[in-house]
């Protein structure tokens, strides 16, 4: 149903963005057992950032190919990097911490965690270096960082919107110091602090006030570094974290599968009574979407894992889902779109909370799910926290009847989520933007035609 494969690296270097056409996606159940999770998108592109900041050869194994880890690559390769594609691993030659900028602009595409890394990074070029993104990425909230750079010592400007995106950076006067952040707007701009700290002359003490959301993402940013040789504290909650100057080691590492991706997979397998196995599934994950595991235990699936072959063995024996639920995410907000794909199919109040900061991603996924799924007619309401989406309660049933047209909102997670709650509507959904789950999950469709032999290709 899809007409053309494309792949990551054309999209990433021509930026192809085309979201205009619908796929076709109808009742069905898995009829196979077996699907594989790629690797990790998070720790791909953390062990891309410290490898090209290292002075030596670093190896990365089972890396994620997709258009946000090919981003980030070209990024990295336009400020001096020269990073190798082989057959599941990436070979990268790292700058020693020097800027070597070949004067392209920085185009960071969609990818929020790119468009951050790179401005930090930037600010240590004695070179002005122009960083931007595409129409997704221009509209996303920036000024926390760009404040917090400018307290450092940078000098920025943004070229269109204040505190968005294009912005400039003019010269390397990037010191160092103490800087306060606001802790559930992204966590990715602690991560980009985080990263561009080792190079600067006095390191960088950051104190998150607010809510610390997203704590995961933090956590591995600093199991990275620390890899890399980077000398950093931080107190138990990790609101207050001190990363002092030092060099970049090379790493060698090899990456685990990713728990957000796994969420589309373990949604299906817990909707479609059965016994499956999925591959790449380590047992112990940094990943805060490992969450997702609890989740589906809770609602009687049985998991055993083999450490051995990282493989899950799942065993479903509901005919179907029934009882209460309440689930915070507030460490895995990640999982919420997947989440409300599956609780539209439970028998009782599912609840769930703490996605406040999903707002600021790709989409508004609170809102973005909450209205789709409002089209196919599931009894969902938005939960509220001081006057922000914060989660959703749905009342769901067993069967719904679909037959809608419905909008992926531009985002990856969104599609994957409708793909996946179409699948036990009663009439086929169209929705629109299949080609965008190239972002982080090149291999969706052909991991659905392992699982239920219904090809979308």
């Amino acid at each position: 149903m899809i007409a053309e494969k494309i792949s990551a690296e054309e999209i990433a270097n021509n930026a192809i963005n085309d979201f205009s056409r619908h796929l076709c996606v109808g009742k069905t159940k898995p009829i196979h057992q077996r699907c594989s999770i790629p690797s990790s998108k998070p720790e791909t592109q953390r062990g891309i950032i410290v490898a090209s900041l290292a002075d030596g050869v670093s190896y990365i194994h089972n890396d994620l190919r997709c258009l946000e880890t090919q981003t980030m690559k070209n990024v990295m390769r336009a400020l001096g990097a020269e990073i190798t594609d082989h057959d599941g691993y990436l070979e990268i030659k790292g700058i020693g911490g020097k800027i070597n900028y070949n004067n392209q602009i920085l185009d960071c595409l969609g990818s929020g965690l790119v468009f951050r890394t790179a401005t930090a990074l930037a600010c240590t070029s004695d070179t002005p270096i122009i960083v931007t993104g595409d129409a997704s990425l221009r509209p996303r909230v920036m000024k926390p960082l760009f404040d917090a750079l400018e307290s450092l010592g940078a000098r920025l400007s943004c070229l269109a919107e204040p505190g968005k995106a294009p912005v400039v950076s003019w010269d390397g006067n990037l010191q160092g110091g103490k800087v306060e952040l606001a802790g559930d707007i992204s966590s990715q701009f602690i991560t980009a602090l985080m990263f561009v700290a080792p190079l600067t002359p006095k390191g960088i003490h950051i104190s998150v006030h607010n809510h610390l959301l997203s704590r995961s993402y933090i956590e591995q940013t600093a199991h990275f570094m620390q890899l890399a040789g980077i000398e950093l504290v931080y107190n138990d909650t990790m609101t207050e974290i001190q990363v002092y100057p030092g060099h970049y080691k090379p790493i060698n590492v090899t990456l685990a599968g990713d728990m957000t991706s796994a969420s589309y997979f373990l949604a299906m397998c817990t909707l479609f009574q059965g016994e499956y196995l999925l591959d790449n599934m380590p047992f112990h994950s940094m990943q805060g979407e490992r969450y997702f595991l609890d989740v589906v235990e809770a609602l009687g699936v049985r998991l055993a894992f083999d450490a051995d072959t990282n493989q899950l063995r799942l065993t479903n024996p509901n005919r179907e889902l029934v009882g209460d639920y309440h689930f915070d995410v507030s460490n895995c907000p990640n999982i919420i779109p997947t989440l409300a794909a599956l609780g539209a199919f439970v028998n009782g109040e599912f609840k769930v909370t703490g996605g406040s900061i999903t707002r600021l991603h790709k989409s508004n996924r609170i809102k973005a799910m909450v209205s789709e799924l409002k089209r196919l007619q599931v009894n969902i309401e938005t939960i509220y926290r001081d006057d922000i989406e914060d989660g959703f309660v749905i009342k769901g049933k067993s069967s719904h009847l679909g037959g809608e047209t419905l909008s992926s909102w531009g985002d990856h997670r969104v599609f994957m989520s409708l793909f996946v709650a179409s699948l036990k509507m009663e009439k086929p959904n169209l929705i629109d933007g299949f080609r965008d789950v190239i972002c982080s999950f090149p291999d969706f469709f052909k991991q659905v035609e392992n699982l239920t032999g219904v090809c979308y290709e």
